[in-house]
Order: C-alpha cells, then structure tokens, then sequence
C-alpha cells in the first residue's frame, strides 16, 4: 500500500495571523549571486543572507558583482559582471539598480532602467533557464533625493521617494517576471513604527548593519517562500532581531504595491 505524501503547515510565530509553507526538499546548494553596488555590499550583506540561510537548514553558496555605485547599465556592460552571470548555473541572481535611478521621470527610467533590467534577465536566463531574477527593491534616503530635490520636487521627501522606488521596481517585475524582494516597505513599516531601530548608517543613505540584516531576511524570504522568524541574529540584539524577522516576512507576505501604508507593527 502506498504511504500517503503529507505536507503540513509550519506557523512560524504565534505573533504572525498566516502559517507558511515548509520548503521543498532540497540538499543541494542554492547558488545565488548579488548583483548591485554599496547598498548591496554594505556590512557583507550577501554574506548575512548565507548566515541567515545556513541558520534555517537552507545551503547556500553566494558571489557578488557590486562595485560602488553602479547602475544596471553599467553592469550590463561589464565584462567582470557577465563573466560571473555565465560562470555558474545560479538558482537565483539578485538584480539591485543604483538607488536614485528607479526615482527618476517615467521617461528616463524607460530609456536608462528599463532595457538593461531586461538585457540582463535574458542573460541570466539564457545561461540556465531554471534561474530566477530576484528584484532587491531599495530603500529611499532618510530625507529623500536632497541631491536632486530642484529638478525632482516628488521626491525630495523620504515617503515621495520610497513611492517611486516601490512604483519602478513593481514595473521591472511586471515587464520580466521573476520575484521581489520588497526591502523598501520592509523599512518603511520599521522606520515608521520602530523609529528606535536606527536603519540607517552616518550617511542617512547607506544601511547600518540592523539595515543589512533586514534586507538580508527579505531576501530570504522572497527567494524561498519561507518565513525567518527564529534565523540566526547575528549579534544583533534579540528584541530588534525579532523585529526585523518578523517585519521582512510580512512584508513579503503581505506587499503593497506603491501608495504609502503607515501599518503598525
């Protein structure tokens, strides 16, 4: 008689309103590379991700294409990055564009943003077919765009600009497909309702390692399909850990799509 398959919800907290499904069975490693500049590279995020990976019984094996500043542009240009794109047969690749880019006119963000997403999804796509592009959407500067508030009046606030990141990013997925990574409402729902928990490095603009390791745990759990609550802390304190698990999580879950949301926590 053949034994019956059965899959079983795991509920990660008694905090959370919604169980998630346990990952498929995998003891292979998940090759994953980063590709972005410094808000990718800050604190070795890409290693926490492993860290944070390692900790739930997920293998993973990463690599990073992040010189500072980059935009996709430039990275669909470069030798280094297309060489380490066709060096592996990566289960995911993380695509993270330069953080002003996404918040510019629609019109240059259709001629500066949007092709070279696609160039490099159908590279990564034809070097394995199998692999997913993961959209790292970035978090908007403390006081917004100050650098270019004259010429970019919507965005010369924190939320205006965190409107326009999330805006673009949702338009990358919808022209490529592939899975979102939605670190910049992740911060949101922590900026506004744990001001507390400092982000943010001296810069207002870079992440602090608390920063990192939010992004690190919406990766996580947008790659995967999993939650993170009780991941590996790294150090961190154990009430902010908490916090940034189970924010990541539900911003995964439970995304909004553009217009500002002041959820508490």
């Amino acid at each position: 008689m053949k034994k019956k398959l059965i899959t079983s919800l795991v509920c990660i907290s008694a905090q959370l309103t919604f169980c998630l499904p346990p990952a498929a069975a995998d003891n292979g490693v998940r090759r994953v590379l980063f590709i972005g500049n410094s808000f990718t590279f800050a604190n070795d995020m890409p290693e926490m991700f492993g860290a944070v990976a390692e900790s739930l019984g997920v293998k993973v094996s990463v690599e990073q294409a992040a010189p500072g500043g980059y935009t996709l542009q430039q990275h669909a240009a470069d030798k280094r990055t297309l060489a380490k794109i066709r060096a592996e047969k990566w289960a995911f690749v993380v695509l993270q564009e330069q953080s002003q880019r996404p918040q510019w006119p629609e019109e240059l963000i259709a001629e500066l943003v949007l092709p070279y997403a696609r160039q490099i999804d159908s590279l990564i796509h034809e070097n394995n077919d199998s692999v997913k592009t993961v959209y790292f959407e970035t978090w908007a500067y403390e006081s917004g765009d100050t650098d270019n508030c004259a010429s970019l009046r919507q965005t010369c606030g924190y939320d205006a600009m965190q409107d326009r990141l999330i805006s673009t990013y949702a338009r990358l997925l919808r022209q490529t497909g592939g899975l979102l990574a939605p670190v910049g409402q992740a911060w949101r729902k922590v900026k506004t309702a744990q001001p507390g928990i400092r982000l943010y490095g001296p810069d207002g603009r870079h992440p602090s390692r608390q920063g990192s390791y939010l992004a690190a745990c919406v990766l996580f759990s947008a790659m995967f399909h999993r939650g993170v609550f009780g991941a590996d802390r790294l150090d961190l304190p154990a009430p902010e850990a908490a916090i940034l698990q189970k924010t990541a999580q539900e911003a995964v879950f439970h995304p909004v799509h553009g217009a500002h949301e002041k959820e508490r926590l």
